[in-house]
């Protein structure tokens, strides 16, 4: 009786493979990108300078439709802020992944947004931890700091360190 159970279960899983293989299959595109950046912020006494560099890699996973399912990336980058008025400048890093789940409606980013280290004066600006926002990026969950959700964060945080 067990032989006979073992071919069973070896034939179902034989139909499902089977199956799944005429139904389609799901693909996917990476691509990768690298970039320069610049711009510039209001922080009412001055307008601050920024520019940058980043890179980073995205994956997109298609359904046999070739609807997409799923997104994930994970994006580096360096930026300077410089205060012009008093040539004082911050070096800001990112490491983040972002995952958009086109199935659910969700995108969620965790890791750094943005942080840099002020010698002598420490962290002066953290935007940490794990965001969820839903298909009208509206926010459904929030862990660690990530102050763009509040007003005025810019000058809390980046006017504030180059002040």
């Amino acid at each position: 009786m067990r032989r006979f159970s073992i071919a069973i279960i070896a034939a179902v899983i034989a139909l499902i493979a089977a199956t799944a293989a005429g139904a389609g299959q799901r693909t996917r595109d990476v691509f990768t990108f690298s970039d320069p950046f610049d711009g510039e912020f209001d922080c009412g006494t001055f307008v601050a300078t920024l520019s940058g560099h980043d890179d980073g890699r995205v994956t997109t996973w298609f359904n046999a439709s070739g609807d997409p399912i799923k997104q994930i990336g994970q994006i580096k980058a360096i930026e300077t802020d410089v205060n012009p008025i008093t040539q004082k400048s911050i070096e800001v890093t990112t490491n983040l992944m972002v995952h958009v789940d086109f199935v659910a409606g969700t995108t969620t980013i965790t890791g750094i947004r943005n942080l840099s280290t002020d010698p002598g004066a420490g962290v002066v600006v953290q935007h940490v931890g794990r965001v969820v926002t839903n298909a009208d990026d509206e926010q459904i969950f929030l862990s660690g700091k990530f102050p763009e959700f509040e007003e005025g964060y810019m000058n809390d945080d980046f006017c504030a360190a180059l002040s």
